[in-house]
């Protein structure tokens, strides 16, 4: 069952739309990143570098505070190589557009590792999440997937999906999905735990989750 607003979740939501944050620069994101206990701080900003593109897109299609998902994603992705009224490409990205008010991103590349960090990418951009947790794959080697809702200054929140899967053997495939949803619902315990959620369901091979964490790291390193 899908369930309430997101903006009824997110207390004082009733400003503006503000201007966009600044960018936390190199220094200012190894010294939080190894603050907070993080490794390979200098390979996660990398990949936060990387994920730009993906995170202003997202940030740019969140409706202002109060605002409606817009009813044409297209209009704000004008970065984007359409080869469809649904589908393009962003670089390396394969970028479609499931439902109205839905988004999704797809990478994958042989023995990689990864090359994405979407979630970095987003805190630099002072987006703060709220965990609404993450299904619990039978192997580490099935990857790691979370589902938030993403909070951004002037924005309605959003619900976001981030799964990452590095390469176990160099010749299987690194993955790197992401599903945002602009549409101001959030799902339950119960639809969550089912896989109805933005992008849930068919990952990991398809292997079925064992169970559901409501804490839980971030995908990644």
């Amino acid at each position: 069952m899908i369930v309430a607003a997101l903006g009824l979740l997110i207390a004082g939501c009733n400003a503006a739309a503000a201007d966009p944050a600044p960018i936390e620069d190199e220094a200012g994101f190894l010294a939080r990143c190894k603050a907070e206990g993080g490794y390979d701080c200098g390979v996660k900003w990398r990949w936060a570098g990387n994920a730009a593109q993906m995170a202003d897109a997202l940030l740019a299609l969140a409706p202002e505070t109060d605002g409606a998902a817009a009813t044409d994603l297209r209009a704000g992705l004008s970065a984007v190589q359409w080869s469809s009224a649904t589908e393009g490409m962003l670089g390396d990205l394969n970028v479609t557009l499931p439902a109205n008010g839905k988004l999704a991103f797809r990478w994958m590349k042989q023995g990689a590792e990864g090359h994405y960090d979407l979630i970095e990418a987003l805190r630099m951009r002072g987006v703060a999440f709220d965990s609404l947790g993450c299904p619990q794959y039978p192997g580490a080697s099935m990857g790691q997937e979370k589902v938030m809702i993403a909070r951004a200054d002037g924005r309605a929140p959003f619900v976001l999906t981030v799964y990452h899967r590095a390469a176990p053997l160099s010749m299987e495939y690194g993955v790197y999905e992401v599903d945002a949803d602009f549409s101001g619902t959030v799902p339950d315990r119960v639809a969550l735990v089912a896989g109805r959620y933005p992008g849930g369901g068919g990952r990991a091979f398809t292997v079925d989750p064992t169970g559901w964490a409501q804490t839980c790291p971030d995908p990644g390193l």
